[in-house]
């Protein structure tokens, strides 16, 4: 596909920087956000190919999130991977099964990185 519009959200600054700076590296167009609401102010205003998305975060987490462009961007759901530490807890466990959107577990390397945007939206290169 060569390169992506791709929008990475967590509130974690340093996991941000580094999913954008790896993914920018890859040569994608890169787009952050702190936290589900300004994910979800982004959406509506950009056609991303591909949404990394933490779980756990404040103000809208990603279960939220989920829900709002479920609602209101619902071409938007087949792009999403959700990359958390809370794939098996006992408050996202059960919601992730029951959607089935991907998961990239915390940690992760970047390897899994590029096979997510490459199942995605195909090879970067």
């Amino acid at each position: 596909m060569g390169r992506a519009r791709i929008l990475v959200i967590d509130d974690e600054r340093a996991v941000r920087e580094l999913i954008s700076d790896a993914l920018k590296i890859e040569g994608h167009d890169v787009h952050t956000a702190e936290n589900g609401k300004e994910g979800l102010d982004l959406i509506g205003q950009h056609r991303f190919d591909l949404v990394f998305c933490d779980l756990r975060m404040p103000e809208m987490d990603g279960q939220q999130l989920y829900e709002e462009i479920q609602r209101d961007h619902p071409q938007v759901l087949k792009r999403i991977v959700f990359v958390t530490a809370q794939a098996n807890s006992a408050d996202y466990g059960p919601f992730l099964r029951t959607t089935g959107i991907p998961v990239i577990e915390k940690p992760f390397t970047l390897s899994h990185l590029r096979q997510a945007v490459s199942k995605m939206v195909g090879p970067s290169r």
